[in-house]
Protein backbone atom coordinates (compact mmCIF):
# COMPACT_ATOMS: atom_id res chain seq x y z
CA UNK A 1 0.00 0.00 0.00
CA UNK A 2 2.83 2.41 0.84
CA UNK A 3 4.44 1.74 -2.55
CA UNK A 4 1.18 2.54 -4.37
CA UNK A 5 0.88 5.76 -2.36
CA UNK A 6 4.44 6.77 -3.28
CA UNK A 7 3.83 6.01 -6.98
CA UNK A 8 0.72 8.21 -6.97
CA UNK A 9 2.70 10.99 -5.26
CA UNK A 10 5.51 10.66 -7.78
CA UNK A 11 3.03 10.80 -10.68
CA UNK A 12 1.52 13.99 -9.27
CA UNK A 13 4.93 15.67 -9.03
CA UNK A 14 6.21 14.58 -12.44
CA UNK A 15 6.24 17.30 -15.11
CA UNK A 16 3.29 17.32 -17.53
CA UNK A 17 5.60 16.78 -20.49
CA UNK A 18 6.71 13.53 -18.81
CA UNK A 19 3.14 12.29 -18.25
CA UNK A 20 2.56 13.60 -14.75
CA UNK A 21 0.21 16.19 -13.31
CA UNK A 22 2.90 18.84 -12.89
CA UNK A 23 2.29 19.78 -9.26
CA UNK A 24 5.31 21.48 -7.79
CA UNK A 25 4.15 21.33 -4.20
CA UNK A 26 1.29 18.90 -3.56
CA UNK A 27 1.09 19.84 0.12
CA UNK A 28 0.52 23.52 -0.74
CA UNK A 29 -1.96 22.50 -3.45
CA UNK A 30 -3.88 20.37 -0.93
CA UNK A 31 -4.01 23.20 1.58
CA UNK A 32 -5.27 25.56 -1.14
CA UNK A 33 -8.09 23.14 -1.99
CA UNK A 34 -9.00 22.85 1.70
CA UNK A 35 -8.95 26.66 1.98
CA UNK A 36 -11.47 26.71 -0.85
CA UNK A 37 -13.73 24.43 1.19
CA UNK A 38 -13.40 26.71 4.22
CA UNK A 39 -14.30 29.66 1.98
CA UNK A 40 -17.40 27.80 0.77
CA UNK A 41 -18.48 27.17 4.38
CA UNK A 42 -18.05 30.89 5.04
CA UNK A 43 -19.80 32.07 1.86
CA UNK A 44 -22.69 29.57 1.90
CA UNK A 45 -23.70 29.28 5.57
CA UNK A 46 -27.07 27.75 4.61
CA UNK A 47 -25.51 24.79 2.80
CA UNK A 48 -25.98 21.41 4.47
CA UNK A 49 -22.24 21.03 5.03
CA UNK A 50 -21.91 24.47 6.66
CA UNK A 51 -24.95 23.91 8.89
CA UNK A 52 -23.69 20.51 10.08
CA UNK A 53 -20.19 21.84 10.82
CA UNK A 54 -21.59 24.92 12.57
CA UNK A 55 -23.93 22.86 14.75
CA UNK A 56 -21.11 20.59 15.78
CA UNK A 57 -18.01 22.83 15.98
CA UNK A 58 -18.76 26.57 16.01
CA UNK A 59 -22.29 27.20 17.27
CA UNK A 60 -21.70 30.85 18.23
CA UNK A 61 -19.25 31.95 15.56
CA UNK A 62 -17.97 31.31 12.05
CA UNK A 63 -15.43 28.97 10.51
CA UNK A 64 -12.92 31.85 10.75
CA UNK A 65 -12.92 31.88 14.56
CA UNK A 66 -13.65 28.19 15.15
CA UNK A 67 -11.28 26.15 17.28
CA UNK A 68 -10.50 22.53 16.60
CA UNK A 69 -11.33 20.25 19.54
CA UNK A 70 -9.20 17.17 20.08
CA UNK A 71 -12.01 14.83 19.03
CA UNK A 72 -12.84 16.68 15.80
CA UNK A 73 -13.49 14.69 12.65
CA UNK A 74 -10.78 14.31 10.02
CA UNK A 75 -12.91 16.40 7.66
CA UNK A 76 -13.21 19.31 10.09
CA UNK A 77 -9.51 19.17 11.03
CA UNK A 78 -8.67 19.28 7.31
CA UNK A 79 -10.94 22.26 6.68
CA UNK A 80 -9.37 24.07 9.66
CA UNK A 81 -5.95 23.41 8.09
CA UNK A 82 -7.22 25.10 4.90
CA UNK A 83 -8.85 27.88 6.91
CA UNK A 84 -5.46 28.75 8.40
CA UNK A 85 -4.17 29.52 4.90
CA UNK A 86 -7.33 31.49 4.17
CA UNK A 87 -6.77 33.58 7.31
CA UNK A 88 -3.32 34.61 6.09
CA UNK A 89 -4.77 36.22 2.98
CA UNK A 90 -8.02 37.72 4.22
CA UNK A 91 -8.54 41.19 5.59
CA UNK A 92 -11.57 42.85 7.14
CA UNK A 93 -13.52 45.58 5.41
CA UNK A 94 -13.96 48.15 8.12
CA UNK A 95 -17.61 49.14 7.65
CA UNK A 96 -18.69 50.54 11.01
CA UNK A 97 -15.85 48.69 12.78
CA UNK A 98 -18.13 47.05 15.34
CA UNK A 99 -16.98 43.47 14.65
CA UNK A 100 -13.25 44.07 14.24
CA UNK A 101 -10.93 43.53 17.19
CA UNK A 102 -8.15 46.14 17.05
CA UNK A 103 -5.45 43.92 18.49
CA UNK A 104 -6.25 40.48 17.07
CA UNK A 105 -7.88 40.84 13.64
CA UNK A 106 -6.19 41.52 10.30
CA UNK A 107 -7.55 44.90 9.20
CA UNK A 108 -4.65 47.13 8.13
CA UNK A 109 -4.10 46.90 4.34
CA UNK A 110 -0.39 46.35 3.64
CA UNK A 111 2.12 43.66 2.73
CA UNK A 112 3.10 41.23 5.47
CA UNK A 113 1.23 41.36 8.76
CA UNK A 114 -2.15 43.06 8.47
CA UNK A 115 -2.43 43.44 12.24
CA UNK A 116 -1.19 46.59 14.02
CA UNK A 117 2.55 46.37 14.66
CA UNK A 118 3.27 49.16 17.13
CA UNK A 119 0.26 49.30 19.36
CA UNK A 120 -0.39 50.64 22.81
CA UNK A 121 -3.29 49.14 24.74
CA UNK A 122 -5.87 51.63 25.99
CA UNK A 123 -8.41 50.23 28.48
CA UNK A 124 -11.90 50.02 27.02
CA UNK A 125 -10.74 50.47 23.42
CA UNK A 126 -10.94 47.05 21.79
CA UNK A 127 -12.96 47.45 18.58
CA UNK A 128 -12.12 49.57 15.54
CA UNK A 129 -15.50 51.24 16.12
CA UNK A 130 -14.04 52.74 19.34
CA UNK A 131 -11.59 54.74 17.19
CA UNK A 132 -14.23 56.18 14.86
CA UNK A 133 -16.71 59.03 14.97
CA UNK A 134 -20.27 57.98 15.89
CA UNK A 135 -21.29 58.04 12.21
CA UNK A 136 -18.75 55.25 11.61
CA UNK A 137 -17.21 56.82 8.51
CA UNK A 138 -14.10 58.70 9.72
CA UNK A 139 -11.50 58.33 12.44
CA UNK A 140 -12.13 60.22 15.65
CA UNK A 141 -9.07 62.47 15.64
CA UNK A 142 -10.41 64.60 18.54
CA UNK A 143 -9.40 62.01 21.14
CA UNK A 144 -5.91 61.39 19.62
CA UNK A 145 -6.44 57.65 20.21
CA UNK A 146 -5.27 56.72 16.73
CA UNK A 147 -1.98 58.62 17.17
CA UNK A 148 -1.59 57.36 20.73
CA UNK A 149 -2.25 53.70 19.98
CA UNK A 150 -0.45 53.13 16.68
CA UNK A 151 2.92 53.72 15.10
CA UNK A 152 3.14 55.91 11.97
CA UNK A 153 3.64 52.75 9.86
CA UNK A 154 0.26 51.44 11.04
Amino acid sequence: ERKVHWLAWEKMCTAKRDGGLGFRDPVAFNQALLAKQAWRVLQYPQSLCARVLKARYFKDGTIMNATCPSGASYTFRSIIYGRDLLREGTIWRIGDGSRINIHHDSWIPRQGSMKPLGQTFVPGVTKVQDLMMPNGKVWNMNMNLVDEMFSPDD
